[in-house]
């Protein structure tokens, strides 16, 4: 509201100063106003069952992603144990490390070939203990592939180390 309007409905309130007296409002007037302003509310700013169909909805699909992380994207070992997961990922970063390395060492075929092969070999040991890992995931089973992945990083590090020592050129 401007002023004017303020100035305007002052100024009819002062000159029909008299009528306001006489005149009294209906009975339950008061409740009569307060429902139809409780109506107006209702139809404006009636959010309730937005905000429920939103929940409803958020939850649905934080269940199905979930679901569908759980059997399709989850790293199948993780159901063994979350600890054991961390470990095999920091292991397998570590190999992949080291055999990156390795190969940047590498300078002829042959011991190219020969480096191949024994990743080859590991690789055919590597599915078989997944593949027991999987079948009977006991602590032996656990033990087993951690300690094949420790002798596989020892391994690779120890030609990784081999390989630079002989293809240096010593200074």
């Amino acid at each position: 509201m401007n002023n004017l309007d303020e100035e305007e409905l002052e100024k009819f309130i002062r000159n029909n100063k008299d009528k306001f007296e006489v005149n009294h409002p209906e009975p339950h007037h008061d409740q009569h106003f307060l429902n139809k302003l409780i109506n107006k509310f209702k139809k404006v700013i009636n959010i309730v069952p937005y905000l429920v169909k939103v929940g409803v909805a958020t939850i649905l699909i934080f269940t199905l992603s979930f679901l569908l992380w759980r059997i399709y994207i989850c790293p199948p070992l993780s159901r063994i144990s979350l600890k054991y997961w961390k470990v095999e990922h920091n292991y397998k970063y570590q190999i992949n490390r080291s055999k990156r390395l390795t190969y940047s060492y590498i300078n002829n075929s042959e011991e190219k070939a020969k480096f191949k092969s024994e990743l080859q070999k590991f690789d055919e040991a590597y599915d078989i203990l997944k593949q027991q890992l999987k079948e009977n995931p006991s602590e032996d089973n656990i033990a087993n592939m951690l300690r094949f992945y420790k002798e596989k990083l020892l391994t690779i590090e120890e030609n990784s180390q081999n390989y630079r020592n002989k293809n240096t050129p010593d200074k």
